[in-house]
């Protein structure tokens, strides 16, 4: 059984423990807290789940990362991450379930630094046996520009590593595909840009969308579609199949978060659900996201190439200048030293769950 708030006991007894002084510095999280760590940070424990993609594009190395969240091991062994740091899966697991975490747990594992989300209890509950705490945002500091949150942790991931030449790398790359991508499409009209519907959800009874400030409104937008999600809607908001109709998207996106395929949409095999007659459906233009070393729907590492997929997809003609394959081949031998299999990037760009 969990018992979040157990580790008075605990951290008493580790108070009788000799400590051995470390150097340290101070850093300032994505919340904008202040925090003492170690210079040298060896032992990571997390909640987060992806931090431990995010780790090893920040570093390079696995290793640190000794506790993490099961729904982060699933996801490691089922995606490329297992078989490209396979370190990773040694991680510890039963400290946490849900967004429950066992204190006593933690610290048992002994970590240098445990990293969180930024409204957890859980940062005062560790605050007080004296681990340090770091906290990464979702949504909250960048209203869900993807690129600004992803690459503010590597830069942060970067400072606690010493690699931030590593990271600063990263970012250019990712700012030149923005930059890329931005000027393609800039001389479009509202017209020539198609209206699309991004599904967090798609399912039976459970369809939701991304207004704006959510992460399907930046990826469609920055790939030059225009959002059909109506004004004033919360960033992710449930829909129902009337007003899919009315809306009657040209594309449509489903995230990772969901197990809908387009063959679904076009076989009309949803339980409860008419896909037959809107037009992204009949003219084949509905897409499963790719998924990498972490799904590619939220913040992930793989977020230069989730802009370059979906960029390509909404408007083939304009990003004809580069083959999606190739450059996925490419971004993980540069950033994650390893070589693709043609059958590896054929299952990252069409999963299968």
């Amino acid at each position: 059984m969990f018992e979040p708030n157990r580790f008075i006991l605990c951290a008493m007894a580790l108070t009788a423990i000799p400590v051995v002084a470390q150097e340290t510095h101070m850093v300032t999280d994505r919340m904008g807290r202040n925090v003492e760590l170690p210079v040298e940070v060896n032992r990571i424990v997390t909640d987060f789940m992806p931090l431990p993609s995010a780790w090893y594009i920040s570093t390079g190395s696995g290793d640190e990362v000794v506790g993490m969240h099961p729904n982060s091991m699933r996801m490691a062994k089922r995606s490329i991450l297992g078989r490209i740091a396979p370190e990773l899966l040694a991680a510890e697991t039963g400290f946490t379930q849900g967004s429950s975490v066992n204190i006593e747990e933690v610290l048992r594992l002994a970590p240098d630094v445990f990293v969180t989300y930024e409204t957890r209890q859980t940062i005062a509950d560790m605050e007080k046996t004296g681990i340090p705490v770091l906290s990464l945002d979702v949504l909250s500091q960048s209203k869900g520009n993807v690129f600004e949150t992803y690459f503010g942790w590597t830069k942060l991931l970067g400072q606690i590593a010493g690699q931030q030449e590593r990271t600063d790398k990263i970012a250019a790359y990712a700012n030149d595909v923005l930059m890329h991508t931005r000027s393609h499409i800039a001389h479009l009209s509202e017209k020539e840009r198609p209206g699309a519907l991004f599904f967090s959800r798609l399912g039976e009874d459970n369809l939701k969308i991304n207004g704006t400030g959510h992460f399907g409104h930046f990826w469609m937008t920055e790939g030059g579609n225009r959002n059909l999600a109506p004004e004033g809607i919360p960033p992710l908001a449930d829909i129902d199949m009337e007003q899919v109709y009315a809306l009657n998207p040209e594309v449509i996106f489903i995230s990772n978060f969901s197990p809908a395929q387009p063959e679904d949409l076009y076989e009309n095999r949803i339980t409860g659900q008419d896909w037959r007659h809107v037009s992204a459906v009949q003219n084949k233009r509905v897409y499963k996201v790719p998924e990498g070393i972490f799904q590619w729907y939220p913040p992930s590492a793989d977020a230069p190439l989730m802009l370059q997929w979906i960029a390509q997809v909404s408007h083939p003609k304009l990003f004809d200048d580069y083959v999606i394959e190739e450059v996925i081949r490419d971004y993980y031998a540069r950033f994650y030293d390893f070589n693709l299999r043609d059958e590896d990037i054929a299952a990252i760009l069409k999963p299968t769950h």
